[in-house]
């Protein structure tokens, strides 16, 4: 269950409010029957196979590539001189230690994503308030490096419910989960930018406002094991034995 802290929860139903407030980043399905909104952690779940497309969104900055959304703030950096990078993390679920939990393979724009680092604890370590724990962290974590390079499109919110549109970049990633640590139910997925140059190049050592925005936690995403056939078939019967009792 993913518990937002008070101001998080308000600046939440802020933007709610307003049907074209789209969020600076988030996460999303690809529109295939992999993915299923959970609407109680609020959560884009794909499950089934270990191969699958997320989407990441980022509204755009006004005045720049041609946006003239006046609510956009995201791509480029600080200075306006250059595109801010973005950072896609993903998260063991549960936590199982500092460990290496997971091996996954990520591409993006026909290349595969380098593994930039890795740790255990919140996403980045350098700044822990970004992300909170929201259910999932402490765990052992990757982060990836990529950017929103492409031209600007129409982009939604992308939790149901949620009306409005707006300006933005999109890009999508082809995952394939190739093992995960025994206990492991699955990974979670989240993305941040970083501010100045926004270029994020660990060690920086402890910074509270090193990130400059992260997607919120109703637009995150994450991927679920499917449970063996073997495991299937024993819940089964434990549900059966339940239920025959329950008749006696």
């Amino acid at each position: 269950m993913k518990i937002l802290p008070p101001m998080l929860l308000t600046l939440g139903l802020t933007l709610a409010s307003s049907a074209s407030a789209i969020p600076s980043l988030q996460l999303g399905d690809d529109g295939s029957s992999a993915w299923q909104y959970d609407a109680g952690t609020q959560t884009w779940v794909a499950s089934g196979g270990g191969t699958f497309t997320l989407n990441a969104y980022a509204n755009c900055l006004k005045g720049y590539d041609g946006c003239d959304k006046p609510d956009g703030k995201f791509a480029w950096d600080d200075s306006g001189t250059s595109k801010r990078y973005a950072y896609l993390t993903v998260a063991a679920m549960p936590d199982v230690g500092n460990v290496d939990a997971f091996d996954i393979s990520i591409s993006n724009d026909g290349g595969s994503l380098s593994l930039l680092t890795s740790g255990w604890g919140t996403p980045p370590l350098e700044d822990t308030n970004s992300m909170t724990t929201h259910g999932i962290f402490d765990s052992y974590f990757e982060i990836y490096e990529f950017q929103f390079d492409g031209g600007i499109g129409t982009i939604y919110d992308t939790q149901p419910g949620q009306a409005g549109s707006g300006q933005g970049y999109s890009e999508s990633f082809d995952i394939t989960i190739n093992s995960l640590l025994g206990g492991l139910d699955g990974v979670h997925f989240d993305l941040f930018t970083v501010s100045g140059d926004g270029k994020y190049s660990p060690p920086t050592g402890t910074d509270k406002f090193l990130v400059k925005d992260v997607a919120p936690y109703s637009h995150d995403a994450e991927w679920r094991k499917v449970p063996e056939p073997a495991t299937l078939a024993l819940l089964g019967l434990g549900l059966l034995g339940i239920g025959l009792r329950r008749r006696r």
